[in-house]
């Protein structure tokens, strides 16, 4: 009689031990479902820095009352895999978010754009350096696309490098983008700028879109005023017309191994291709990037006869239409620098 007895008591002890459980499982549950409700915070973004880990991250939004356990959180994470798939930058939240669909944002890319400006008149070299210190690109990976033919060529740059056609702007971009994305989007911007009326424009004045850039990057290195970005360019179409060396300076800057700086009597005796002093016409490219006003310019150059111009020291230029003018000038600038030196001293 004693044995169904015993089975019948461990039949209820066994019976006990499962609704226990199923009584832990069920607290279990409910208290997930209740530390997993929305918090009712105000929204708010929240940035993830690149390597925390779930538990500083759990700390974090629990700091900022967007969750009611960071334990929570670690669980969840564990059990879908997410840890390893969470996302650095900034997250947006808000207060009806449950913990579980704060997880799923934390797994969506918010990438923080960086802003990076490139100014007018730079030169590639100077441009890849600004790219690789505020973008933390590759220097050398930059210089050796800017400098690929066959790039260019798909880019739709017929040139042997991007000299000219990284435009200048104010780009945001994504604080991961690639070398050549970086540059693919300057040139697009560049396009972009140089439209269907400038491309017509240039047919009309019997120069190809390189010319233009070419020349416009001259005016550009020139042109301290906007208000004489037009005369300059007018200055440089007479000289091209009267087959007359251009003799602009930031060309035999360019020219240079240790350019820009001072120039001296010699620097103009330099024999590079460059060296408007020495070589009839354009030089063979762009020696620096030109915005879309100096562009503009040499599209539209100002109705003038004037084949020379000489710096005041203040910006602005002397312009005139014949050699003789141009030396008065040259004397007259020159006096006025003289005593506006000896004022200031």
């Amino acid at each position: 009689m004693s044995e169904p007895r015993n089975r019948i008591k461990w039949e209820w002890v066994g019976v006990a031990v499962v609704l226990l459980s199923l009584w832990g499982l069920v607290g279990v549950f409910v208290s997930a479902w209740w530390l997993n409700r929305s918090t009712g915070a105000a929204s708010q973004t929240v940035m993830i820095e690149a390597g925390m880990t779930v538990p500083e991250i759990g700390v974090t939004l629990y700091g900022a009352g967007l969750i009611r356990s960071p334990q929570l959180l670690r669980v969840f994470a564990r059990l879908s895999g997410s840890g390893r798939r969470m996302m650095a930058g900034p997250h947006p939240f808000h207060g009806h978010m449950t913990t579980w669909q704060i997880l799923h944002e934390l797994e969506t890319p918010r990438e923080q754009p960086v802003d990076v400006t490139i100014r007018e008149g730079l030169r590639l070299a100077q441009t890849t350096a600004l790219l690789s210190s505020k973008l933390r690109l590759d220097e050398q990976m930059l210089t050796q696309l800017a400098n690929d033919s066959l790039f260019c060529r798909f880019l739709g740059v017929e040139s042997k490098n991007l000299e000219g056609y990284l435009f200048p702007e104010t780009y945001r971009v994504s604080a991961d983008i690639t070398e050549k994305r970086m540059l693919e989007t300057m040139v697009e911007h560049f396009h972009n700028a140089f439209g269907p009326a400038f491309r017509e424009r240039a047919k009309e004045i019997g120069m190809s879109i390189h010319e233009v850039v070419t020349l416009a990057s001259i005016v550009e290195g020139e042109a301290q005023l906007s208000t004489e970005r037009s005369t300059i360019a007018a200055v440089y179409h007479n000289r091209l017309k009267l087959n007359m060396r251009l003799q602009a300076d930031p060309t035999v800057q360019y020219a240079l191994p240790d350019g820009p700086r001072r120039l001296f009597y010699k620097d103009y005796q330099v024999d590079s291709p460059y060296n408007t002093y020495r070589h009839l016409g354009l030089p063979p490219g762009p020696i620096s990037s030109p915005g879309k006003a100096s562009i503009e310019a040499v599209l539209y150059p100002a109705i003038e006869a004037y084949l020379f111009f000489v710096a005041r020291g203040d910006g602005s230029h002397v312009f005139t239409q014949t050699a003789r003018e141009h030396e008065l000038a040259k004397q007259e600038t020159l006096k006025a620098r003289k005593e506006s030196w000896k004022k200031a001293n």
